[in-house]
């Protein structure tokens, strides 16, 4: 399999995920290609994750991050996020992955030997529309967190799964996956704009630290 550069590019796929008792398989999902058998994650409730029997992890020293993936759901009852929000919330939870990763785990724009190769996506996402005045709209030529903040004041986060694969950028091997079906802090009913930014931040930080811990 050749790796593509996907910086840069959007794709749009609608996702679905069945998960049944301790194992279960990523159904119909065109994110992740051919899904793997996914086990209960021991480090966190309602995450489903699968990992490469005896994979080397000390061969890796950076990663190379795909811009993150919104993908709306047809069932949304919101669905009036405009591209440039979209992208502000995108470009925000990339960020948090890329501020917690460095500068311990450089993070890079082209693959390579000791490259691994990171993609995201926020699946099956449901929008509640919140009232909002005049200022509730985002004004053009906001930076990327003050469009994220007012997209995020806008719209209610209703329901949302986050799904991660890690290959290597070379091979393009898969090395894990993960599907997490519950980004949300505890005493939340629902899932927050903060709440799914804090998911990227803790798996994120679990990677660096096993990352690490293998050199």
């Amino acid at each position: 399999m050749k790796m593509k550069n996907y910086f840069g590019r959007g794709l749009l796929y609608i996702s679905a995920c069945a998960l049944l008792g301790q194992s279960a398989l990523v159904s119909s999902s065109e994110f992740i290609d051919n899904p793997p058998q996914l086990v209960q994650d021991a480090d966190r409730t309602g995450a489903m994750i699968w990992e490469k029997p005896g994979v080397d992890r000390s061969v890796y020293t950076r990663v190379m991050i795909e811009p993150v993936i919104i993908f709306v759901s047809p069932d949304s009852k919101e669905k009036g996020l405009n591209a440039d929000e979209l992208k502000a919330l995108a470009d925000s939870f990339q960020n948090a992955l890329i501020s917690t990763l460095e500068p311990e785990i450089p993070v890079v724009t082209q693959p390579g030997e000791g490259v691994l190769y990171l993609r995201a996506a926020l699946v099956d996402v449901k929008f509640a529309k919140k009232k909002r005045g005049l200022l509730g709209y985002t004004p053009v030529g906001f930076v990327v967190t003050a469009a994220a903040d007012a997209a995020g004041a806008r719209v209610q986060l209703q329901d949302v799964t986050l799904e991660v694969e890690a290959l290597d950028s070379v091979s393009g091997e898969r090395i894990a996956v993960v599907v997490d079906e519950a980004p949300e802090t505890v005493g939340e009913e629902k899932p927050s704009w903060d709440s799914v930014n804090q998911t990227f931040v803790f798996y994120a930080e679990r990677f660096k630290q096993r990352l690490q811990a293998a050199q």
